[in-house]
């Protein structure tokens, strides 16, 4: 199995970019916004990093401080709590080729597994993976198909993640 995801959005997937986090609300009285990440991706929201948000347009990242899991960020050009308010609840994305840039070598992003078709391996196919849920310390694959199964991404149950092949090979683990 590869690498964790290192964006778990799938959102805008048709239109090429990936969600990789969401602003949330204005941080203090400088122009400062919390940022909820939706990327496993270090660095993503570093000093200079270009953002393009919802409604908004490019975005880029004048200063950082908090915590890796809750970025406290200002933005050029959003110098006031009002400017900031301004910006909250919008969605931050990147391009997937961006997002790929970001990964680690052999990863994959949330919004890659969308579509793929869940088989075990034996070659029967049990659906398609229609959503990725960050549940704990694993995300877990719903695969629909004659039934709904949500298979947790653990070595034991996704055995292979074939991105070129249109397919994650799996075994539920009410058969493992």
């Amino acid at each position: 199995m590869a690498p964790r995801s290192t964006s778990r959005s799938t959102d805008a997937v048709e239109a090429g970019v990936v969600v990789v986090g969401t602003i949330r609300s204005p941080h203090g009285v400088r122009g400062e916004v919390r940022i909820q990440p939706e990327t496993d991706a270090p660095g993503r929201f570093k000093v200079g990093s270009v953002l393009l948000c919802d409604g908004v347009g490019l975005l880029r990242v004048a200063s950082l401080r908090g915590l890796p899991g809750e970025p406290i960020v200002r933005f050029d050009g959003y110098d006031s709590r009002p400017a900031a308010h301004a910006l909250a609840n919008r969605e931050l994305h990147v391009t997937r080729a961006e997002a790929r840039r970001a990964a680690a070598k052999g990863s994959y992003l949330w919004a890659d597994l969308i579509g793929l078709r869940a088989e075990t391996p034996d070659g029967a196919v049990l659906g398609t993976v229609a959503e990725v849920l960050r549940a704990g310390a694993a995300d877990v694959l719903v695969v629909r198909g004659e039934r709904e199964w949500l298979l947790p991404m653990i070595a034991s149950v996704v055995h292979t993640v074939d991105l070129p092949g249109g397919r994650v090979v799996v075994t539920p683990q009410e058969e493992a």
